[in-house]
């Protein structure tokens, strides 16, 4: 019986297939390793990181000494600025001189305190349907929505509270909002979104962290106990940590909600931030950060090739920070 005889051709073709599938397989293993190179940038989901806002930054003469010391002694790793509060300026200053924090600004609409009132940044008379007779802001959020302002006049002064920070050489990193959420008012959500995007700046609880439960309106003497227990019970992922620190002063102790349903049982709320201030700076604070190996993280803009998505698509780094323990 006379053999088959292979088609010209045919053995070239199987030698040909071959190279391709080897070429098939060099290129997978070659993504392959670029794609596990890649992880850490991406962020290692077995890492807990965790971002340590402080807001009301500017607020009173107090704060500037407790955003110093969380910052220079504590775990604190970004600072909320309020552009409409008096000691603003003296942030400012602060924040040029430590270009090395990472500012935010907190977008405000009210001036939520007994006795202790502020106005916009624009005049008046440019935004008048979101202050009262006098010129000054509403006390609190539920009290100026029900005014129904107009939502242009919103924008105007939030954008206005940006320029101001960057006009006093105010490095912005991002922003957030002051006692409101970004969906408590028809539209606002939008504005907000909006100027994010023309100042290219992240909003801070919108690039995908998780929020840790605060300890803000725990009782004083619980504080440390209950961030003890939150940052021993952080699963993987990012976090973030909003407080609210001050220091023990007659100026901070005179703080009260205008709101009776906001004010704590003592009145004040000096202790409160004064307790916070300790808490975020306690060597038990510290430890149990570098123990559990969290990574303290920002919203700043430098040498980290980690990027995570932003609102619309956008993506922005993060950077991690080492704690030592006092």
């Amino acid at each position: 019986m006379t053999p088959l005889k292979t088609p010209e051709g045919f053995g070239k073709i199987k030698i040909m297939r071959r190279k391709l599938t080897l070429r098939h397989l060099f290129l997978a293993f070659s993504c392959l390793g670029i794609i596990l190179a890649a992880l850490p940038a991406m962020g290692n989901t077995r890492e807990i990181e965790l971002i340590v806002r402080g807001d009301d930054f500017g607020m009173t003469q107090g704060s500037l000494v407790a955003f110093e010391k969380g910052f220079n002694e504590g775990v604190l790793t970004c600072a909320s600025l309020l552009v409409q509060a008096p000691w603003f300026e003296a942030a400012a200053a602060l924040s040029r001189k430590n270009p090395q924090w990472c500012v935010g600004v907190h977008l405000s609409l009210v001036g939520e305190w007994v006795g202790y009132r502020w106005r916009p940044v624009l005049p008046g008379d440019k935004v008048p349907s979101i202050v009262d007779e006098d010129g000054f802001l509403f006390t609190y959020p539920a009290e100026l929505f029900k005014k129904k302002p107009r939502i242009g006049e919103i924008d105007d002064e939030l954008r206005a509270q940006v320029a101001l920070a960057r006009k006093n050489g105010v490095e912005i990193r991002y922003l957030d909002t002051h006692y409101m959420g970004m969906d408590s008012y028809p539209g606002l959500s939008g504005v907000i979104q909006k100027i994010a995007e023309d100042f290219h700046l992240p909003i801070s609880s919108q690039i995908g962290e998780k929020r840790v439960r605060g300890i803000y309106t725990v009782p004083v003497k619980q504080k440390k106990e209950k961030a003890l227990k939150m940052l021993e019970e952080l699963s993987p992922g990012l976090w973030l940590w909003v407080t609210h620190i001050g220091i023990d002063s007659p100026e901070q102790n005179a703080l009260v909600h205008s709101a009776p349903e906001h004010r704590f049982r003592n009145g004040g709320v000096g202790p409160h931030r004064a307790e916070e201030l300790r808490v975020i700076t306690s060597d038990e604070v510290k430890t149990l950060i570098r123990k559990r190996g969290i990574k303290l993280t920002d919203y700043l803009k430098l040498g980290s090739p980690i990027k995570r998505p932003l609102s619309r698509g956008k993506t922005f780094p993060t950077q991690e920070r080492k704690v030592s323990c006092r």
